[in-house]
């Protein structure tokens, strides 16, 4: 498995979450998209625990169930693996070298600064500018630990499939934020805008500058906390209140006593993830927009609950457009769980 294979492939994109697992197809039409085959499948409490794989049988065979409810007909797979997991470096190298010496003179530099003993990871490398002013390249050099690895090409080749590429989530994330922003190059040019990803257990912030990453912070706040809030008011199970909390089959008082409060708090999560930002001392002020996605903002009126609190023209991210992915009406409801697996599905169109 590759990081950075620049090959076109036909290849399922398989996102592995905390709470649930997404497999997506996406076919090419010029420089366009559509969706082809497609299913989520949840997944068992605990089966993912801080971005790994802590139940592999559970995980595989959710996977092997999202293909087959999906009927997709791809074998190799694309899987992402969290940034937290990943140790990556930019290096300098000199212009003009050939494949052999640009390998081997990464292998020196990778010794250097991967915090691993080389024999421990999977390492890959990409040429992500070039100056001809300083004759120089940069160079990206991405490792991570192959028992890492291994477990996400267990999960993968479990479920019948075939682990073709293994992709960084934060990668996956930057290459579906653009089709969220598409249609508004122009106007965001320039501008600092922010990508707050709700989750089950975590709250994820990226920052972007014209598509390009340029700063990212996990937040330990998510969905959980409101499953548990059901959980303990109404005396049920956690399966029962994730249930109930999905269907919204709960009682009248549940909305004031429970919802609107848990909608505040995530405004306030939102506000301190952009103020850790600002104080970063990355040389921003001030951020210009902000987009939301995960499943918490499939909850009625979050956008604009997180509007008044931060302040921000704030959005809910969807990748889906008619010049960008397109995909059916029931499908652009999703689209709040899907911006990840749109990445990655991106590297599979062929």
């Amino acid at each position: 498995m590759s990081i950075f294979s620049p090959k076109r492939l036909k290849a399922v994109a398989v996102d592995i979450g905390t709470s649930s697992v997404k497999v997506l197809e996406l076919d090419r039409r010029g420089s366009s998209y559509r969706v082809g085959q497609f299913a989520i499948e949840r997944l068992p409490r605990n089966a993912v625990v801080e971005r790994g794989i802590t139940d592999v049988e559970a995980v595989s065979g959710a996977v092997r169930q999202a293909i087959k409810r999906s009927k997709c007909k791809r074998k190799p797979a694309i899987v992402a693996i969290a940034s937290s997991h990943v140790v990556s470096r930019t290096v300098q190298l000199p212009v003009g070298l050939r494949e052999a010496e640009i390998e081997e003179q990464v292998m020196i530099e990778a010794s250097q600064h991967i915090p691993h003993p080389l024999e421990e990871v999977n390492l890959d490398y990409q040429v992500v500018d070039s100056s001809e002013t300083d004759g120089s390249y940069l160079v990206k050099i991405t490792a991570c630990r192959k028992e890492i690895i291994e477990g996400y090409s267990l999960v993968i080749e479990s479920a019948g499939l075939e682990a073709a590429v293994v992709d960084v989530d934060s990668f996956a994330v930057e290459r579906g934020f653009a089709f969220v922003t598409a249609g508004m190059s122009d106007a965001l040019r320039g501008k600092v805008i922010a990508l707050i990803d709700f989750g089950e257990v975590t709250t994820r912030l990226d920052i972007f500058v014209d598509d390009v990453a340029i700063y990212d912070r996990d937040h330990s706040f998510g969905g959980r906390i409101l499953t548990e809030n059901i959980r303990t008011r109404y005396g049920i199970s956690f399966e029962e209140a994730e249930a109930a909390k999905l269907s919204g089959d709960l009682p009248e008082n549940y909305r004031e006593d429970l919802l609107e409060p848990f909608k505040a708090t995530m405004a306030r999560e939102a506000s301190r993830a952009v103020e850790f930002f600002v104080s970063a001392g990355r040389g921003y002020e001030s951020v210009d927009m902000l987009f939301i996605t995960g499943g918490c903002t499939r909850i009625e009126g979050i956008a604009e609950v997180v509007q008044m609190h931060t302040g921000l023209p704030t959005a809910v991210a969807s990748p889906f457009s008619p010049s960008g992915i397109k995909a059916s009406a029931i499908l652009q409801r999703q689209s709040p769980l899907l911006l990840k697996a749109c990445g990655l599905a991106v590297r599979g169109a062929g």
